[in-house]
């Protein structure tokens, strides 16, 4: 490989995210062990697909993320896709397969993408460069385990089986409140708001700064801001506040894609 390594951040702790992405991933695989071949067809929070289309791609994302990780290992560079196109098809394929083999592939990819984690872990490679297509930009190899966590937990809400952002932990929460404030910024299809998070009392600009009298204010708990900004929730339970007082109707946002 012709790219470096990087410094792996002393925050980074390997076990313990492991730890969490073998616990969200049982609780995935309880969800989908409990889904009817019907309720498998039926559709998911994500636009276009199906509930199986949703398990599809959480298998193909471990075997992805597993190609990652093998890379860091052994520095045989292979990337998380052959191609953005190679990944949609290959989702396509296992859509619509029998429950049985659904949860079966997501417990093998599972199984997989474990024995790639440990591999990088015993050889301390966690700095080393992976790549998500051919010919895309290097990312460290510790920044992926925290990805493939957010797929486990948003994806798990998007299969709309009793699995809400409320079980989300806080530390998730606010990491990914931060990174979606930063994947807006520079939208500019996403309007100015204030995002007033209520537990914290504590006002965020998105697009605006946070005391922007001009920007429109929507208030509420974190999670639930979050899975409105990521488009998991309608935005029930929170308030918009334009800068004249008074309530309306929460604007439509683009897609979280």
């Amino acid at each position: 490989m012709t790219d470096s390594a990087t410094t792996v951040p002393a925050t980074f702790d390997a076990p313990a995210v492991l730890a969490q992405i073998s616990e969200a991933t049982a609780h995935l695989l309880t969800s989908a062990a409990e889904l009817t071949e019907e309720e498998l067809r039926g559709p998911s929070l994500c636009e276009g697909w199906t509930r199986g289309h949703v398990l599809a791609h959480l298998a193909r994302n471990a075997d992805g993320q597993a190609n990652m990780l093998n890379t860091a290992a052994t520095g045989k560079v292979t990337p998380m896709y052959a191609s953005d196109e190679q990944r949609d098809a290959d989702i396509e394929a296992g859509a619509f397969r029998s429950g049985a083999e659904l949860l079966a592939d997501l417990r093998d990819s599972a199984a997989r993408y474990a024995r790639a984690y440990a591999d990088v872990d015993a050889a301390k490679a966690w700095g080393a460069p992976v790549y998500r297509t051919p010919g895309a930009a290097p990312m460290p190899a510790f920044q992926t385990p925290g990805k493939r966590l957010a797929e486990l937990l948003i994806h798990h809400v998007d299969l709309d089986a009793d699995f809400t952002p409320a079980h989300w932990s806080d530390a998730f929460t606010d990491a990914s409140f931060t990174d979606a404030l930063a994947r807006f910024a520079d939208r500019e299809d996403f309007p100015p708001l204030r995002l007033d998070v209520e537990e914290e009392d504590v006002v965020y600009g998105l697009r605006s700064e946070p005391d922007d009298p001009q920007a429109l204010t929507v208030r509420g708990p974190k999670r639930a801001l979050l899975a409105w900004l990521m488009g998991r929730a309608s935005g029930d339970g929170l308030v918009a506040v334009p800068p004249g007082g008074g309530r309306e109707p929460l604007p439509k946002l683009p897609s979280w894609g």
